[in-house]
This record gives C-alpha cells, structure tokens and sequence, in this order.
C-alpha cells in the first residue's frame, strides 16, 4: 500500500467511524427527548383527568385511614434536571490538501524554465541576439540547433528539430523530478496529517462516549417511569370507579363499609399518593447517573403496583 493509499484509508476509516458514533448518539438523544415529552405530556394529562377523579371519588368520605405518604423528591439545583438534550453538531473532519496543484505548478514552470534557459544558453554560445522583438521561429532554429551539431557534430544550424526534442525531453524530465519531489514530500506530510486525524478521530469519540452511555441511561429510566406511571394510572382509573360504586352502596363512612371495600379504599389512598408524588417530581442527575432517591421513587411505585395487581389477579 502506498502513502496515497495509506492516507485515503485513514481518512475514510476515521469520517465513516465518526458519522457512524455520530449516528448512534444522535438516534440515542432524539429517542431520549421524546421520552422526555412523552412523560411531560403524560403527568400533564394525569393531572387533569386522573386525579380529578380520584379526587372526586374520595370527597366526602368520612374516617379515611392515615397511609404512609411518600415524600417528595425534587433537586433546587436546575442544572441537574433531566431536560431534552440538543443534538450533536456534524464534527468538522478537514481532508489532507493532495498537494498536487502545487507539484503540477512548479513541474510545468521548472520545465518551461528548463526549455527557454537552453534556448537562450544555445544562442548566447551561437552568437544571436536576445532581443525578444527578434525572437522568431528561425531564432529558436538557430539557438536549438546548437545541441544537435553537440550530439551530431553536423554543423552550419542542420537538424534543429533533434536539438528541440533533446531540450524539450530534458526539461520535461526535470519538470516531473521537481513534481515528484513535491509529490513526494506532500505525501509524507499529508500521512502524518491523516495519521493526526484518525487519532483526534478516535478521541473525539472517547470524548462523547460518556455522553452516549449518559443518553442511554437516562432513555432506559424514563421509559420505564413511565410504564411504571401508566400502569398506577390505569389502576386509578380503576379504583376511583370502585369508590364511586362502594359509597353509592355502602355510604361514606369508611368504618362502615366491607373489608374487601376498605382495602379498595386504601389502594386508591396509596395510588393517589404515588401519582401526587410522580406528577410533583422532576427527574434530575447526581454523577452522571439519575439521582439515586429519584430511581428509587420510581422503583417504589412500581412495588406498590405489583402488590395492587397481586390482590386484583392474585399472582
């Protein structure tokens, strides 16, 4: 493999690594912000249905057992919410410059210079004038002629064509040495160059990488918040009718009604306290990681769900 190879390699190897690692994060925060909306959307919802009826369904009734109340958990610092996340910007990656407009340039302007420097040294050695206003074709006859009758050793300006081919392929030779000369060096650069671009590569991606596992983190708690929210949710809806259908035939008093009704009573105090505290939190971060007592709010929650469907279904 050659160094245009090599650099042609690196470069394509480190743009596709990043607008792969680029991909991902960007398909990780925007599944993460619609997590994000989705429970917003959701509390704001429960909120104006949910515990409405819930809240209908439990006036008035009198001698209502003291649950435990879980407390609130909230963060008074506002950078550590959990918000939506702007995604991010295309990394800049700036190809090696090939380097060969410039070879081309000085490959071309050293031959030219080549070519007219044995015009103008055959016809100082012949004797011409270099007069540019008397330069003609039969000047350049005369002045090339010169390293034929070198070479031939036929004099008197025979076989001007032989000398302009000699000059001529001479001057071309060193017009393309010049060229890969600079070729050559640019190549040499442009490796350490491609090689410096595949390492900040590799630690531009190191450097988000943190960034995607706290995207994935995150993404992973919320989604199951709100599976958690939705079941207690459908769980209140349940249970405000219960209550609902137990005062219109058991009365108001709660020391009054039947066992199977009081603990329906009692499920429906807990999920309103779960939802209340649900609905009050807003999700925040310690450590890069969502804050432990907002995990474990959330983990609380969906015990007291499990323990409502273990009554409702019995398993």
């Amino acid at each position: 493999m050659n160094k245009m190879e090599e650099i042609r390699r690196l470069v394509d190897e480190a743009k596709n690594m990043v607008e792969e690692f680029q991909r991902d994060l960007n398909e990780a925060i925007e599944e993460y912000n619609q997590s994000v909306r989705e429970f917003d959307v959701l509390k704001e919802s429960i909120s104006f249905s949910t515990m409405r009826e819930i809240d209908e369904a439990l006036n008035g009734v009198s001698n209502l057992p003291n649950i435990v109340a879980r407390p609130l958990v909230k963060s008074d610092n506002t950078e550590s919410l959990l918000q939506q996340i702007d995604p991010v910007e295309p990394y800049e990656l700036e190809e090696p410059n090939a380097g060969t407009f410039a070879a081309k340039f000085w490959g071309f302007l050293t031959a030219l210079l080549t070519f007219l420097g044995f015009g103008v040294g055959g016809a100082y050695i012949k004797g011409l004038e270099i007069d540019p206003s008397k330069i003609d074709m039969n000047w350049f006859n005369k002045a090339y002629s010169f390293y034929s009758e070198l070479i031939t050793g036929t004099p008197n300006d025979s076989a001007p064509a032989f000398g302009l081919v000699l000059t001529g392929g001479i001057s071309l030779l060193l017009g393309y040495l010049v060229y890969w000369l600079i070729t050559n060096r640019a190549a040499t650069q442009n490796l350490q160059q491609a090689q410096a671009i595949y390492e900040a590569a590799k630690e531009y991606i190191q450097q988000k990488q943190s960034l995607l596992e706290r995207v994935l983190t995150f993404k992973q708690f919320f989604n199951k918040a709100i599976q958690t929210v939705r079941k207690i949710r459908v769980f209140g809806d349940e249970f405000q009718a219960r209550a609902k259908r137990i005062r219109f035939f058991e009365g108001n008093d709660f020391s009054k009604m039947v066992p199977t009704s009081q603990q329906d009573i009692k499920d429906l105090l807990q999920i309103k306290n779960d939802l209340e505290v649900a609905m009050e939190v807003k999700p925040y971060e310690k450590d890069g990681k969502v804050a432990p007592e907002v995990a474990r709010l959330f983990d609380e929650v969906s015990g007291d769900v499990e323990k409502v469907k273990k009554r409702v279904y019995g398993k």
